[in-house]
């Protein structure tokens, strides 16, 4: 699929740097490799970088990989979306977009009915009984009989292909002076402190997002911002309100392709770094941890995969299967207690909770 135009503003998109990667995030039984061309771009008009290639719905989301977030930094995350929420729903119909395994809602009590509307949920979660789940992509076609007091989503909007359109029709199925309260990772806290490569941006976060776009396309379609928090630097959390007033200023961001190619070139040079290593391992297991796209753009950058053991997760639902596109089995991290080993650890928001994990397991464990 051919993004035409931008994102955000509409306006013509420039081409300026490929690379290929797996097609897919998930876990398979077997190995599957199979790679696309991760193309970027950036708008003429607003400076927003993103991907203008893009792989059908239907083939990227074929099967979840969004079941559990595991850590620290995510339940404290969890928690101030529910604590921002709770006294809002009270006796409310809620739409939530995008989860499958209820994160949110199974947190939630006192409203008078959740509906989650997504297409691959998962089927060993307990849900609420005032829960009810709907297997479909929330797009234009989608339709709902209840009326919707609060739309919520969370780490959602930097996966839509069609910002504009999205919001549209989030406007159109909430009530009069309907809400929506919505989380999306603090993209501009990754590309100003390079930690992650090319912004943050690959097949699912297909649009590099901060404040100054989200609150144009808000304003452009109709919401009015009622609330605005950063938690930590991991996420930004809005509140907003259905009014009758749409503004199409002028949007026009930061650029940030100085720190798209300065993400790569450190990605690069980690790259190198650990090759050199792996050379003279001296019969260390060598593990990379996170089956993510952090290790998919790590491999597809060149780290030497034949020098690899294996991959480590803190996910118990991937351990034994295979990350997409490429031949490395999933571990526990607990396997690290039982070998002399080394890990790769690039995992940018996430290292320093991971590395002090890690070392609790085997405190002397070789970390690149």
């Amino acid at each position: 699929m051919e993004r035409k135009s931008c994102g955000i503003c509409e306006c013509k998109l420039h081409n300026f740097f490929t690379m290929e990667m797996p097609t897919k995030l998930f876990c398979t039984k077997y190995p599957i490799i199979d790679k696309s061309l991760l193309s970027f771009a950036k708008c003429e008009e607003c400076n927003t970088i993103q991907l203008d290639r893009l792989i059908p719905l239907h083939i990227l989301y074929s099967d979840s990989h969004n079941y559990k977030s595991v850590g620290h930094i995510w339940k404290t995350y969890f928690d101030r979306f529910v604590s921002l929420i709770e006294n809002i729903i009270i006796d409310k119909t809620i739409l939530e977009i995008g989860d499958p395994s209820g994160k949110i809602a199974n947190q939630c009590k006192n409203f008078k009915k959740w509906i989650i509307v997504e297409p691959n949920k998962n089927l060993s979660v307990n849900f609420n009984k005032n829960i009810e789940f709907i297997e479909l992509f929330f797009n234009n076609d989608f339709s709902i009989n209840d009326k919707i007091d609060i739309i919520v989503h969370s780490h959602l909007l930097e996966h839509i292909y069609e910002p504009n359109v999205f919001l549209k029709k989030c406007y159109d199925i909430l009530t009069d002076n309907g809400e929506m309260i919505f989380g999306v990772p603090n993209m501009e806290h990754i590309g100003k402190n390079e930690i992650a490569p090319c912004l943050g941006i690959f097949f699912e976060h297909t649009i590099f997002l901060n404040k100054e776009n989200i609150l144009y396309l808000l304003k452009k379609n109709g919401f009015e911002v009622l609330n605005f928090v950063y938690h930590e630097s991991h996420s930004l959390l809005f509140h907003v309100k259905k009014i009758n007033n749409f503004q199409n200023d002028k949007v026009n961001i930061f650029n940030y392709s100085t720190q798209f190619f300065l993400t790569l070139d450190k990605y690069k040079k980690f790259v190198d770094y650990c090759n050199e290593f792996l050379e003279n391992k001296q019969n260390k297991f060598v593990y990379i941890f996170g089956a993510s796209y952090n290790t998919q753009f790590l491999l597809s950058l060149g780290l030497n995969v034949a020098k690899i053991d294996g991959i480590i997760d803190n996910c118990s639902d991937k351990h034994g299967h295979f990350l997409y596109g490429y031949n490395l089995q999933i571990f526990s991290p607990e396997i690290l207690s039982s070998c002399d080993s080394c890990v790769i650890l690039k995992n940018g928001y996430y290292s320093d909770e991971i590395r002090n994990q890690l070392l609790k397991i085997k405190s002397s464990l070789t970390i690149l």
